[in-house]
């Protein structure tokens, strides 16, 4: 029984008939066993080995959030939804680590060299096989089906979808339809580039429906014509509206860095007229082809034309997702779901599209369309909406995946050159694809030279229904060729150019690359091969082969032979000469053996070899990917990859946690870089810490620290000798010297014998240190670039509990506070000093704020008695005026205090009063009447929001400057309470503040800040109108305490002394412009050089100090010969 007949035999088994042909037990089902066997082991062996990349992260992640319960919102930033639901369904069933959230990925990578088999009837028996060992040995579908990423779930999908259109043209059976509808609605659910696919095989069937409605027989000529007409239209329609549409996609994307750089907001490419007039074109052309189908052929669209019948499932599942491309041409913002109008917007445009869509299915087969339907929304919905738990998630599905991906178009994700996947990556690794592909081609070529089409080959069975050939069967070779051209050339394009996005390309190149090298074999006579001794030609053209390359390696290499006398060059002149007798005599003895061959027999021999060694230099390339490199930035099938470092770190806290809580429960921080991978790594450990970019001394009570580089500088100024740091690399690129490619440079690397011995280390060893020599550049492990940088800060008694860290046992004894100005402090006695506990004018119950007025007199913020008290320098009382009132307790009229702290005095002689617990400024005249007031609760979400300001201070120009202390910012105000501007912000570095209090500002409008947790106090300058930046800083050896009392205020005074409050240390520090220590006095008493506590702090006009004795209750005045001098 011949092929054709053994793969035509009926069968009435149901695996055989879903898998559309008879499954014997032969040598040819044991071969694919085995490569399933092979496929599993590959897949599955040591996926716990590598450390989980930057994009698995947020896969594995947010999976793990979903099998804990905490649910999971579709975001196309991490594509589809499937993915998600299959991880968490691996954790649920096998636990959560590292390797069962690679199970899904193996078991797809699985299903793709099994899924060949389904193919076995166009590729033929050989082409099949090789075809499942391309798959199976191909580097990108061995590493991407270790690897969580969508890459593996879309290849099977893939497959499923071009076989079930394959099915369909034979039988017009509609189970295939319903195959193909669901794998279609998951191949949505998984990635984005499903529109691209979709786009690629409509497309082909509607060129090809079109070539075989202009051949059929048409009753009226006319409407021949029109068809023709309308075909014409619509496909110049289609192109001047593609082809402007992309021109302004081009011009938005040469925008889009600056723009992101700047901050602003990408465009859109908006409707224009020339996209208007395609379109109205296309749309006339639908028309005419319409009319002129439906006048001539009628009923027969339902059943005749299976083509047809893809066209319209195809088009009407797809089109409601594509609601995104008119809303982002009208102008709109298709992911704008919080906005109304624009989501109301898109929805209509959802709603027209679901309408058309509907109305085209029940025009066609309305029974059967509902079914169809159903198929594919069902677990679209399902997935999207995580089983009805996010309702957004139809509006991300259906509009968001798109809308997202057309954005990143311009965005350019990887800036990879055009010719990265023709130049770089498929040569690099998937070689042998690519030169089968053209193998296929030629072929293809020659048969259709000989006129026989490679679309109907003795192995494109038609099918046994008496129906012309063009409508019963599928040009599936001609089809998966087109298929990997236009993958080549639209990922070339789109914007996201990326590793690992070969996949898509090699998918279709495997499988054209199995149909030709397939039929290349099955072109060899073996036996009669076998009978010419053709093992013994065999051999000697291997060794021929191998010698040949030798020699010219030798000949055109880095060391060429004959170059002196030298030990090396004599050793690569012997080289050189073995390598040439040894080709001479294989080519000899081929002589002798293969005399009287054929020169077709030779050449197909030497083929066979050729192939041979490309498929052994595959694997070589695929296994050390997967199994040796997979942490490393050589290989360039990864991108932002995680280098081994994080791992290691992880598996010395887990360590150190398990030797000092028997669990997972030591106390660990980790800050914005590290996020990367270590929210994944560390979702066990309970008392994790995510710290983010602003790290602060709280981090002192954690024995374990991860910082990225950027973050090293902070980290280090506070840490100081208390921790060990453990340096390692965390993410790296690879080499990316390809970038920018011209003619000049590719001519000097062909013609520089030095350079082709680099690239030639690079491509076959993916050994680098030639090319460093060739270059100048250090490309050794500990100092890639680029690469990003982490340290692990274990603290110093924790550390030695460890051996491994190879340190003696440490016990580190809380460190003592060594006070630095104690052998400076002086004995200083107050001038003056006024006041009593009590609530009677001229008595104070916690005075805070104090703030001295052009005339000498001052002010008094006496705080806990809810109001301002003004008294002449003497201490005499001039006026009071406030009461208690909590604006959280209900209404706080004007004039109503809550805890006034900080207060000041305008040039003009208004006062501006900090009520901080009502959160709001208060201004006064000079004697109290109200003049208005501004400020509510809140955490910053705007200017006035405040958390509870501390102090305010007026300058030269009358602007208002207040510390939001809970906000960790300085706010400006003019004087009626307009926002200016802010500076700020939670963090440690200079800029940054933690509980920022008092305030003052130099002759030069310079402001000072004590930053009370940062211990310091910074400088700011102006830098624009009201933009502040930090010019200067210095360390406050004091402010320890973090307690509600601990509020450090700090007055400026001539020549930028600077004095301040160390209220818990009940002292007061002065110090010059440079921040050196000038003098301090104070300690606990109530005698008149000592305080209860000292809080509010001003300088007179005379260079003399008021300080407020909060807990005593009085206010002292200094005069200091400091200023005297």
């Amino acid at each position: 029984m011949d092929e054709q007949e053994s793969l035509n035999q009926p069968s009435t088994r149901w695996l055989d008939q879903v898998l559309g042909s008879k499954v014997q037990i032969n040598r040819e089902v044991f071969i694919y066993l085995l490569l399933i066997v092979l496929a599993i082991l590959t897949r599955f062996i040591g996926l716990e080995h590598r450390v989980m990349s930057h994009d698995e992260n947020t896969h594995v992640y947010f999976s793990w959030l979903l099998e804990q319960g905490r649910g999971y919102s579709h975001d196309p930033l991490s594509h589809g939804p499937l993915q998600f639901h299959l991880v968490a369904l691996s954790y649920f069933l096998f636990g959560d680590n590292d390797a069962t959230a690679r199970f899904p990925a193996a078991l797809f990578g699985v299903l793709a060299v099994g899924f060949v088999w389904l193919f076995r009837r166009w590729l033929g028996r050989t082409g099949a096989i090789v075809a499942a060992v391309l798959m199976l040995i191909s580097p990108y579908m061995l590493f991407y089906s270790r690897y969580v990423r969508n890459e593996a779930l879309v290849v099977p999908l893939v497959m499923a979808t071009v076989w079930a259109i394959t099915r369909y043209v034979e039988t017009r059976e509609s189970k295939w339809l319903y195959v193909l509808a669901v794998s279609l609605s998951l191949h949505f659910a998984t990635k984005e580039t499903s529109f691209i696919f979709t786009a690629q095989v409509l497309l082909f069937l509607g060129v090809l429906l079109a070539w075989q409605l202009i051949n059929e027989k048409w009753s009226r000529n006319n409407l021949r014509l029109t068809f023709l007409a309308g075909f014409v239209l619509t496909a110049l329609g289609s192109l001047v509206a593609a082809i402007t549409y992309l021109q302004a996609r081009g011009a938005e994307t040469e925008l889009s860095s600056e723009l992101i750089e700047a901050g602003a907001n990408l465009p859109g490419v908006v409707l224009s007229p020339v996209i208007t007039f395609g379109g109205i074109l296309a749309f006339l052309g639908l028309i005419l082809i319409g009319f002129a189908l439906i006048l001539e052929f009628g009923r027969r669209l339902r059943t005749d034309f299976p083509l047809l019948d893809l066209v319209i499932v195809l088009a009407t599942m797809t089109l409601p997702q594509l609601a995104a491309l008119p809303a982002t041409l009208m102008g709109w913002d298709p992911l704008a779901y919080n906005d109304p109008e624009a989501f109301r917007s898109t929805a209509w445009t959802v709603v027209v599209l679901v309408g058309i869509s509907i109305a085209i299915g029940m025009a066609w087969r309305w029974r059967e369309w509902l079914i169809i339907a159903g198929t594919f929304f069902v677990p679209f919905i399902v997935l999207f909406t995580t089983f009805f738990t996010n309702g957004q998630g139809v509006a991300t599905g259906l509009v968001g995946s798109l809308g997202y991906w057309l954005v990143q178009h311009t965005v350019e994700r990887g800036s990879q050159p055009h010719y990265y996947y023709l130049l770089i990556q498929i040569p690099i690794y998937e070689f042998l694809p690519a030169i089968g592909s053209l193998i296929a081609v030629g072929i293809g070529v020659s048969t259709w030279r000989s006129k026989k089409g490679p679309g109907t080959t003795e192995l494109q069975i038609p099918d046994p229904q008496p129906q012309s050939l063009d409508r019963s069967t599928f040009p599936l070779l001609i089809f998966i060729c087109y298929w990997a051209l236009t993958s080549l050339v639209g990922y070339s394009y789109a914007g996201e150019r990326m590793p690992w996005i070969t996949v898509h390309i090699a998918l279709p190149m495997i499988l054209l690359a199995g149909w030709g090298i397939g039929k290349f074999l099955d072109s060899i006579d073996w036996r009669e091969l076998q009978k010419a001794n053709g093992w013994i030609v065999a051999g000697l053209l291997l060794f021929l082969l191998l010698s040949a390359l030798s020699t010219f390696g030798s000949l055109f290499g880095p060391n060429p032979p004959f170059q002196g006398t030298e030990i090396g060059q004599l050793n690569n002149t012997a080289g050189f000469l073995a390598a040439l007798g040894v080709a001479i005599a294989c080519a000899i003895g081929l002589v002798k053996m293969a005399q009287g061959w054929p020169f077709s027999r030779l050449s197909k021999m030497v083929g066979v070899l050729f192939l041979t060694l490309l498929a052994l230099v595959t694997v070589r390339a695929a296994f050390r990917a997967a199994y040796i490199n997979y942490d490393y930035p050589t290989e360039f099938l990864v991108y932002a990859h995680s280098a081994r470092g994080p791992k290691t770190a992880l598996e010395q806290i887990e360590d150190l946690s398990i030797r000092t809580t028997g669990h997972l429960d030591i106390m660990v921080a980790y800050d914005n870089e590290t996020t990367y991978p270590f929210w994944w790594y560390l979702r066990n450990y309970k008392n994790a810490l995510y710290y983010g970019a602003s790290p602060s001394r709280d981090l002192l009570n954690y024995p374990v620290i991860l910082a990225g580089d950027p973050n090293w500088s902070k980290i280090d100024s506070f840490l100081e000798d208390r921790y060990y740091s453990f340096e390692y690399h965390r993410i790296w690129w690879p080499m990316q010297d390809y970038y920018n490619l011209t003619w000049e440079r590719i001519r000097e690397m062909l013609t520089s014998a030095k350079y082709r011995g680099a690239l030639w280390d690079i491509w076959f060893d993916r050994d680098y240190t030639a090319y460093g020599d060739v270059t100048g550049r250090d490309y050794s492990l500990e100092n890639w670039s680029p690469s990003n940088r982490m340290k692990l800060y274990v603290r110093k008694d924790i550390a030695s509990l460890v051996w491994d860290y190879g340190i003696a046992p440490v016990i580190l004894e809380p460190e003592e506070f060594v006070d630095p100005y104690v052998d400076q402090l002086q004995i200083i006695n107050a001038d003056l000093t006024f006041g009593q506990s009590g609530s009677a004018p001229g008595q104070f119950s916690r005075p805070r704020g104090i703030a001295v007025a052009p005339d000498g007199s001052i002010y008094v913020a006496d705080t806990n008695n809810h109001r301002i008290q003004h008294l002449s320098s003497n201490g005499e009382l001039i006026s009071v005026w406030g009461q208690y009132a909590n604006i959280e307790e209900g209404d706080a009229p004007a004039g109503t205090f809550n805890e006034p702290w900080g207060i000041d005095v305008a040039p003009d002689g208004t006062v501006y009063v900090a009520d901080t617990w009502n959160h709001r400024i208060q201004h006064f005249t000079s004697d109290g009447q109200f003049l208005g007031m501004f400020g509510y609760f809140g955490q910053a979400g705007a200017p006035d929001a405040f958390w509870g300001p501390r102090d305010v201070a007026v300058d030269s120009r009358g602007r208002l400057f207040v510390t939001d202390t809970g906000n960790k910012r300085v706010v400006v105000f003019d004087a009626q309470g307009n926002a200016l501007g802010e500076f700020g912000g939670f963090g440690l570095d200079l800029g940054g503040l933690d509980e920022p209090v008092g305030l003052g500002i130099d002759d030069q409008g310079r402001v000072y800040v004590a930053d009370t947790w940062n211990q310091r106090i910074q400088i700011f300058e102006e830098r624009g109108e009201a933009a502040f930046a930090a010019i200067a800083e210095w360390p406050v050896g004091g402010w320890i305490g973090q307690s509600l009392e601990n509020k450090p205020y700090l007055a400026v005074g001539a020549d930028g002394m600077v004095c301040t409050t160390d209220p818990e240390s009940i002292r007061v520090l002065c110090f010059d412009a440079d921040g050196e220590f000038l003098l301090g006095w104070g300690e606990y008493g109530f005698d008149i050089w000592q305080f209860g506590m000292p809080v509010g702090i001003a300088f007179d006009p005379s260079c003399s100090v008021w300080v407020t004795d909060s807990t005593n209750d009085r206010i002292m005045f200094f005069e200091l010969e400091l200023c005297e001098e």
